[in-house]
C-alpha cells in the first residue's frame, strides 16, 4: 500500500492533466464555432451535449466508485477523456459535434467525480485538508493547457496541437496510476450505489451549480466575447481563460490554509464578491489587457468555492464519499456544462457581453447564501 503522501502526489497529477486537456479543448471552441458556421444560440444549444453526457454519467460514476473504487474509475475515464477530445474538436457537422460532446462530457464528468473522491480518501488518510491544492493543480493545468496550447496552436496548427494535448494527458494519467491508493479505501462502503441528490446535499449542490456555471461560462465564452468585442486574434483571446485559471490556481494553493484560519463561510463570501467584481470589470473595460487582469481577479475569487463544496458533499456521507461527491457534482456540473448554452441563448436576444452578466449575478447569489457551506468545516 502506498503512503498517503504518495497518493496525494498521484491525485495532484490526475487533477493537473485533467486541467491540461480541458484547457487544450478550450482553445478549440472558437474554431469549432467558426467551422460549424452557426450563431451563438445554435452553438450554445450544441454545447448542451456536454451537459447531457456529464449529468447522465455522474450518478453512474458514483455507483461505479462504490463498486470498483475511485482509483480504477479515475484512470479509465481519464484515458477516455484523452481519446474523445478529437471528436467535437474536429467535427464538421452539428450532429458529430453533439455526439462528441456527449462522449467528452461523460468522460470529463466521470473522471471529475472519481478523482475528487480519491482526493477525499487521500485527505482522510493525511488527516488534514488538501482538497483545494488538488483543484489548484487542475487550475495550473488548465492555465498551461490554454496559454501554452494557444501558443503551440499558432506554431504547429490546430491538428498537431490537439494530438500533443491528448498524448500528454494520457501519459500523465498513466504515470499516476501506480501511485494511487488501493481500491478498498472507498470500494463497497455502502450498499446503496446510485448518487441522487438528497435533502442533505441539495443546498450544496445548488451553490455548486452556480459556482461551476460561472467557471463553465468563462471557459466557453470569454475568448469569443473578447474576440468579438475587442477584435483580437484567436490566440490572444484564448489568454482570457488562461488568466482566469492562473488566478484560480493561486487561490486554490492558498485555500486550505485560509479555510483553516477563517472558516469556509467567510472564505466563500469574500471569494464570491471578488468573482462578481472581477468579472464585471472584464466584461465592460475597453482595454484587452485590463480585461485580462480583471479575469485574473475573477479567478482569484471563484477558485476556492468548488473545492469547499465538493469536500462538504463527501463529508455529508462519510460511509459513501464517492456517492456524496457525485450527488453534489451532478448538480454542480449541470451548471458547468448547461451554463454556457444558457449564455449563448441569452446572447441571441441581447449580446454576449450582457448575457455573461448572468455570471456576476450568480456570484452575488453565492455570497448571499455563503452560510450554507458551514458543513465543509466538519472533519
Amino acid at each position: 500500500m502506498h503512503s498517503p503522501q504518495t497518493a496525494r502526489i498521484a491525485v495532484l497529477m490526475l487533477f493537473l492533466f485533467h486541467g491540461i486537456m480541458l484547457g487544450g479543448w478550450v482553445t478549440h471552441i472558437p474554431l469549432a464555432k467558426e467551422r460549424l458556421a452557426v450563431g451563438p444560440g445554435i452553438f450554445g444549444l450544441a454545447l448542451l451535449s456536454f451537459a447531457l453526457g456529464a449529468v447522465i454519467s455522474m450518478p453512474i460514476a458514483g455507483a461505479a466508485i462504490n463498486k470498483f473504487g475511485s482509483a480504477r474509475v479515475s484512470w479509465i475515464m481519464g484515458v477516455c477523456f484523452a481519446a474523445f477530445l478529437f471528436v467535437p474538436a474536429l467535427a464538421d457537422s452539428l450532429t458529430v459535434f453533439a455526439i462528441g460532446g456527449i462522449l467528452l462530457g461523460a468522460s470529463v464528468g466521470s473522471m471529475d467525480v472519481a478523482m475528487n473522491a480519491h482526493g477525499l480518501a487521500a485527505e482522510k488518510a493525511l488527516k488534514r485538508p488538501v482538497m483545494s491544492s488538488f483543484h489548484g493543480a487542475f487550475s495550473i493545468g488548465a492555465a498551461a493547457g490554454t496559454l501554452a496550447g494557444a501558443w503551440w496552436m499558432s506554431v504547429v496548427g490546430p491538428g498537431v496541437q490537439l494530438i500533443t494535448i491528448s498524448i500528454l494527458g494520457a501519459v500523465g494519467i498513466a504515470a499516476a496510476i501506480p501511485l494511487l491508493l488501493p481500491a478498498h479505501v472507498d470500494k463497497g462502503l455502502s450498499g446503496s450505489h446510485f448518487a441522487m441528490p438528497t435533502r442533505a446535499t441539495i443546498g450544496l449542490g445548488l451553490l455548486c451549480f452556480l459556482a461551476l456555471m460561472i467557471e463553465g461560462s468563462v471557459a466557453d465564452w470569454a475568448a469569443i466575447m473578447l474576440r468579438e468585442r475587442l477584435v483580437v486574434d484567436v490566440a490572444t483571446a484564448a489568454y482570457a481563460f488562461g488568466f482566469y485559471q492562473t488566478g484560480m490556481a493561486v487561490a486554490r494553493f492558498s485555500g486550505d490554509g485560509l479555510r483553516l484560519r477563517f472558516g469556509a463561510v467567510r472564505m466563500v463570501w469574500v471569494s464570491a464578491v471578488l468573482t462578481a467584481a472581477g468579472t464585471a470589470v472584464a466584461l465592460f473595460v475597453p482595454s484587452v489587457w485590463i480585461a485580462m487582469a480583471a479575469f485574473l481577479v475573477g479567478g482569484l475569487g471563484i477558485g476556492n468555492v468548488a473545492p469547499v463544496l465538493f469536500a462538504g458533499g463527501g463529508r455529508l456521507e462519510p460511509d459513501a464519499p464517492g456517492r456524496g461527491i457525485a450527488a453534489v457534482t451532478s448538480l454542480g456540473y449541470s451548471g458547468f456544462l448547461a451554463g454556457p448554452p444558457l449564455i449563448g441563448i441569452v446572447a441571441e436576444y441581447t449580446t454576449l457581453q450582457w448575457s455573461l452578466c448572468l455570471t456576476v449575478i450568480a456570484a452575488l447569489i453565492i455570497a448571499a447564501f455563503a452560510r450554507m457551506v458551514q458543513s465543509a468545516d466538519t472533519y
